[in-house]
């Protein structure tokens, strides 16, 4: 769709002077609600996929059908959940994702923050956080500890999502405010067990730590060189459910993580450049 056919919500002064200084936005009801809708449904129907295969195994005898989506995966595979992963992508790259990549609010804003047309980026991830669970406790690092030192001079802005209100007690991010002046630091990997990589504590300035509780409909972006992590989930009996989507700025390297065909460019919005069918996304899976 061309630019000049929709409409933009352009963000504000304040708003780009924050991202230039503290490298994150915190975006308001930027992603409609059908598209939660469709994007939960999704996620739903995984759960679905991976409670059939319980009860194929005879692990679990009551599927739950009857439980509501921010709680079955955790009522009914409960301590069985880790063994189908920390976070999912094949399972959800379909219509839905990539719808939720058009989200009209957030594409603007990220049109604006690259200063180029909106190219979508290969990464993207489901994100069931359920309580007390160790390994989905991600530690702090920047996306670009994995993208790799070849996007030291990318701008690749990651869009965090939740599904279901999020504050400190079921594990809302944590960003630190202006890390993303550092460049790419070093990494390791956790000796826990998510395995994540992190970055050494004293990378760390307290002082500026920042705690983002969110709504549905709202979306922190943030620098692929922002440090951030999520915080354990400790007191709610629902499922912490997020995604976390990423966009690209046009001509920049995306990192070491390719589509399978590594000149594929996912055009969201553009001026000049065709943009990408749904079909031509989905051949890239």
């Amino acid at each position: 769709m061309q630019n000049d056919q929709i409409q933009i919500h352009p963000l504000t002064s304040e708003q780009m002077h924050q991202w230039e200084n503290d490298g994150y936005l915190l975006l308001k009801n930027v992603i409609p609600e059908p598209t939660l809708k469709g994007v939960r449904n999704r996620f739903a129907c995984v759960v679905e996929d991976i409670i059939r295969q319980l009860k194929e195994e005879d692990i679990v005898e009551d599927e739950g059908a009857e439980l509501p989506f921010e709680t079955r995966l955790l009522k009914v595979a409960s301590k069985h959940a880790n063994r189908f992963g920390r976070s999912w992508r094949g399972q959800i790259a379909t219509s839905e994702i990539f719808d939720l990549h058009y989200a009209g609010p957030l594409v603007d804003a990220i049109g604006q923050l690259t200063g180029t047309d909106v190219i979508g980026h290969p990464v993207f991830n489901a994100r069931p956080k359920l309580p007390g669970q160790q390994l989905t406790v991600v530690p702090w690092h920047q996306d670009s500890g994995y993208f790799g030192k070849v996007s030291e001079d990318s701008l690749i802005p990651t869009a965090w999502i939740p599904l279901v209100p999020v504050d400190e007690s079921n594990g809302c991010l944590q960003v630190v405010a202006g890390s993303h002046r550092l460049g790419v630091v070093n990494h390791h990997t956790e000796d826990r067990e998510g395995r994540f990589l992190e970055v050494m504590d004293e990378l760390v300035d307290d002082s500026r730590i920042v705690t983002c509780p969110m709504e549905m409909g709202d979306a922190l972006v943030f620098h692929n060189l922002t440090l951030h992590r999520s915080i354990p989930h400790t007191t709610s009996q629902i499922i912490r459910w997020a995604i976390d989507i990423r966009y690209l700025r046009d001509g920049d390297n995306p990192g070491t993580i390719y589509w399978k065909d590594p000149n594929f460019k996912w055009v969201i919005r553009s001026q000049k450049q065709p943009v990408t069918t749904l079909m031509e996304w989905l051949e890239m899976w």
